[in-house]
């Protein structure tokens, strides 16, 4: 058990566990308590499942063991990209319907202590709450918001240098930070060693979530053995050509995910540190713009330079296609 001076439960932090100094205390919690704990594990697995779609979660009565299973679900969540997206949707949207029901004049309290904008309340009828332009947009670059039109500055209520705010406008505004604030934590746990006591709650969950898939009809399987076979040659081109525009638009990844994984693959064959930006900027550009890579068959014909440096074993994906193709000249 926790002893009496170390800190402790606040309703803050049971509430919005996503809170900065939640992972602390946390961290101070005994394994027995926590990863170790069957209560904890399995109010960790209904959370994750509910933000599945196949379970409906409901808060557990001892308090140490709600807070604790969202730490235990994140770590699993942050595994897979998929999960990861739904499990920050879902307890944003949890976080939300919990901040609509603070009374008014707590809520620009809690808002300063999870993302740390000032807000002042009014009381006034329409708008309630306002915030310096400068702290709107420092919350709104931090979480990347104003990919939304809506939170744009230019979009928003303003007058003598702040930014006004309905209720409802303030709570939506609560909602989309914290989706973001969770979605970056659970990226960052990725760096830390995953909890050998949470391997099997992992597998379970994990047969649930649905397997990416390539679109049908067309062969972009070649590309899934390409990044088997690091190749030193042309990766500059492969990357923006290839790569890129299958990670994020053929198998759905995150931009995060799609940078990591061609970042190991280009660093397996050779130096990363001078494509590093080179690889950010056209995965962004790829997702941006709708881009596709080409198929086999368009990469050989239109792209025959490079197509003459895939390895051995992603050309032999080209003999199938060709003896169909012999079969159908034939006839």
């Amino acid at each position: 058990m926790l002893s009496q001076k170390e800190p402790v439960l606040t309703e803050m932090m049971l509430r919005y566990p996503f809170v900065h100094y939640s992972r602390k205390f946390f961290d101070l919690i005994p394994i027995e308590e926590s990863f170790s704990s069957r209560e904890v594990v399995r109010q960790a697995e209904t959370r994750l499942m509910s933000a599945l779609g196949r379970a409906n979660y409901e808060p557990h009565i001892t308090e140490l063991v709600e807070f604790s299973s969202f730490f235990v679900s994140a770590f699993v969540a942050s595994q897979d990209s998929f999960l990861l997206g739904r499990f920050a949707k879902r307890e944003a949207e949890r976080s939300r319907r919990l901040y609509e029901g603070e009374d008014p004049r707590d809520k620009a309290t809690v808002i300063r202590e999870c993302f740390g904008i000032g807000i002042q309340y009014s009381g006034d009828s329409r708008y309630s709450y306002s915030a310096g332009v400068e702290e709107y947009l420092t919350l709104v670059s931090r979480y990347e918001l104003a990919k939304a039109q809506r939170w744009k500055l230019v979009r928003q209520a303003l007058s003598a240098g702040r930014v006004y705010f309905t209720d409802n406008v303030l709570n939506d505004l609560f909602g989309d930070s914290a989706q973001r604030a969770i979605s970056d934590g659970l990226k960052n746990l990725r760096k830390a060693p995953f909890p050998k006591q949470l391997v099997e709650l992992r597998s379970r969950v994990l047969t649930y979530v649905p397997v990416p898939r390539t679109r049908t009809g067309r062969s972009y399987n070649y590309i899934d053995e390409l990044l088997k076979h690091p190749i030193a040659d042309g990766r500059h081109r492969f990357v923006w050509l290839v790569f890129a525009p299958f990670l994020v638009n053929v198998r759905k990844l995150d931009e995060e995910d799609a940078i990591e994984k061609i970042k190991a693959y280009v660093s397996s064959s050779g130096d990363m540190s001078a494509m590093k930006r080179f690889v950010e900027y056209n995965v962004k550009r790829a997702k941006r713009n709708g881009l596709m890579p080409p198929t086999l068959p368009k990469l050989r014909s239109e792209h025959p330079d490079l197509f003459s440096l895939l390895p051995k074993e992603v050309l032999a994906m080209e003999e199938p296609l060709k003896a169909a193709n012999s079969r159908t000249s034939t006839k």
